[in-house]
């Protein structure tokens, strides 16, 4: 093989790991991109659900808090009759 040949040859192999290194940035790229989008989703979908806790122990405490004070009336109501 003639010199010229071999640095043909590793000119369009170098041309080829040139290519193949683009399309695996641009794969990397692509998969950060989506792991933020999807980071991003999760973040405003814990959001949501911690709105979500907080109002229904809300409730649940307001509902507590009206049965413990039917409860003490109705306790102070029988001791006053009595």
């Amino acid at each position: 093989m003639v010199m010229e040949e071999r640095v043909s040859r590793l000119e369009g192999a170098y041309e080829q790991v040139d290519r193949r290194l683009s399309d695996l940035h641009q794969s990397v790229q692509s998969l950060r991109e989506e792991s933020r989008q999807s980071t991003e989703s999760l973040r405003q979908e814990m959001v949501q659900n911690r709105a979500e806790i907080n109002s229904r122990i809300i409730l649940l405490f307001l509902m507590v808090g009206g049965i413990w004070a039917t409860i003490v009336g109705g306790l102070i109501a029988l001791f006053l009759k009595l």
